[in-house]
């Protein structure tokens, strides 16, 4: 196995300083908080489509896709159909909410419908899981970095984690936009060009390379048993639809992307671009892992899956091809890092800060609050990652209790939209079993992942329903709810003037 030598290097350098420099050539365009969080609403769908991509797609996905295939086989690809079978939901209901309150965060809808508690219990939730999520990304990016290119692993987290900052607070939304579709242009690239070199390892035989894995029992792709604890089909259509509504729905990383768009219908053109784009990279990244098996099947070698993408970079593709693979597997952590980053400082700018402790500051005053706040989230990002080798196991707990709540959260929304007769104390209570359910069902019970999303969204729509009948809210306090939902497609680009000052 050859060292990373000073050409790939180079290739990491060029990509790590063309980010900086995106982000230095924006930093002068931030007015006021709406250009800084929201990049002045004013992008169009094809960016944005990318940046969605790019932000959802991290180094523990880039790396775990072609790992599991390599593993196990093709049973979570089914998934990938339930994207475009979410979009329409997703803008019928959370987009075209959002857009019509003007809203910066989703939590503010919390408050709208609920209660200011309910808002700010449910950012802070967000803020600090996802911030564990971010400290789980830059290790698991640092490890596969300093396998490949020899840095300790404390470097290559310094490294990581302070260019992206670095950026991120300068440049704003605008810069984490446009460095995001650099960033999945890299990482686009890397996966072509390693699929690329198992082919020609193949002389173009394609065939061979799935004989060898359907071989090895890597191309199943269906099981149509009825079990609630592996990886069904229906498993995994079932879970994917609530995970992916969810994370479009209700995850502020994701949102915050199509809420940058200058109208609704360039939103929902976004979100349809990100469905078809998604779908066919996320093909190759398991193809890739087929690629694999049959690659070191027909070698003779047993590689560990988390390890094969490092190992392959270096003893397979010439100089500057390695340096590509490590610019990718940067290039989707820090598109999902950036996005993660400007997430939590929006949370913690309008639903705290400005909400709560500073409402009638001035413009600049927020502008200048909200890079700090990037600047410190992303050092105390930073500063997680290099400690998750001693706190693994707290972070093991987080990473699954996001997947918990998950469900959660997306039944607190539905319950605020589709049931005029909620209130808050139901809403309480739905999430309060919400969470307790699926807690105890992921604790004491063998029941795959995929359910915990599903349980936790039913459970906390059921009660709230029933709870919010016995404790029923006065009409006028519900009543707009109703009138949103009704609202035609035909004022999408009207505006109203319910959306927060921080403009």
């Amino acid at each position: 196995m050859r060292s990373f030598s000073p050409l790939d290097f180079g290739v990491v350098i060029a990509y790590l300083l063309g980010c900086l420099l995106l982000g230095g050539f924006f930093a002068r365009q931030q007015r006021d908080t709406r250009d800084f969080l929201l990049a002045g609403r004013q992008m169009s769908w094809l960016p944005i489509a990318l940046s969605i991509v790019a932000a959802d797609l991290s180094a523990i996905s880039f790396m775990g896709v072609p790992a599991y295939v390599l593993k196990y086989n093709l049973m979570l690809l089914p998934g990938l159909a339930t994207l475009p079978l979410v979009v329409p939901i997703v803008i019928r209901l959370f987009a075209n909410t959002y857009y019509r309150l003007e809203l910066f965060t989703a939590y503010e809808f919390l408050e709208r419908r609920f209660s200011y508690g309910l808002r700010a219990a449910a950012s802070l939730l967000f803020i600090l899981l996802r911030l564990c999520w971010l400290a789980a990304a830059l290790y698991a990016t640092a490890v596969a970095v300093s396998q490949i290119t020899g840095l300790r692993r404390p470097l290559a987290i310094l490294i990581l984690g302070g260019s992206t900052c670095l950026y991120t607070a300068l440049g704003g939304m605008r810069a984490v936009l446009w460095t995001d579709v650099a960033q999945f242009l890299v990482f686009t690239t890397a996966i072509f060009a390693m699929f690329g070199t198992i082919v020609r390892a193949f002389q173009g035989d394609i065939g061979a390379i799935w004989a060898i894995a359907e071989a090895g029992g890597r191309t199943a792709v269906v099981d149509l048993s009825v079990s609630l604890r592996e990886v069904t089909l229906w498993n995994v259509l079932i879970g994917y639809f609530f995970i992916n509504l969810a994370s479009y729905g209700v995850d502020q990383v994701i949102l915050q992307q199509y809420l940058t768009a200058k109208d609704l219908e360039q939103s929902r053109r976004s979100l349809w671009a990100n469905a078809v784009v998604g779908v066919f990279i996320m093909i190759p990244l398991f193809l890739l892992g087929l690629g694999f098996y049959a690659f070191y099947t027909k070698q003779g070698l047993a590689i560990e899956p988390d390890r094969v993408i490092p190992h392959f970079a270096l003893t397979q593709l010439p100089e500057g091809l390695s340096g590509l693979v490590i610019a990718g597997i940067l290039a989707a952590t820090m598109s999902s890092i950036s996005s993660g980053i400007t997430a939590i400082t929006t949370a913690t700018i309008v639903d705290f800060y400005q909400r709560a402790l500073r409402p009638q500051a001035s413009m600049p005053h927020y502008v200048k609050m909200a890079r700090l706040m990037a600047i410190l989230w992303g050092a105390g990002a930073t500063l997680l990652a290099l400690f998750v080798g001693r706190l693994g196991t707290i972070v093991e707990i987080s990473l699954k209790t996001n997947s918990f709540f998950t469900g959660v959260l997306l039944g607190i929304f539905l319950l605020g939209i589709l049931v005029p007769s909620a209130n808050r104390r139901g809403a309480i209570c739905g999430a309060s079993v919400g969470m307790a359910t699926v807690t105890v069902v992921g604790g004491s019970t063998s029941l795959s992942f995929l359910w915990y999303s599903p349980i936790g969204c039913f459970a906390t729509v059921l009660v709230g329903w029933g709870a919010s009948l016995l404790w029923r809210g006065r009409v006028e306090e519900r009543a707009w709810v109703s009138t949103l939902l009704l609202r035609s497609r035909s004022d999408s680009k009207g505006e109203l003037a319910t959306g927060s000052h921080l403009e």
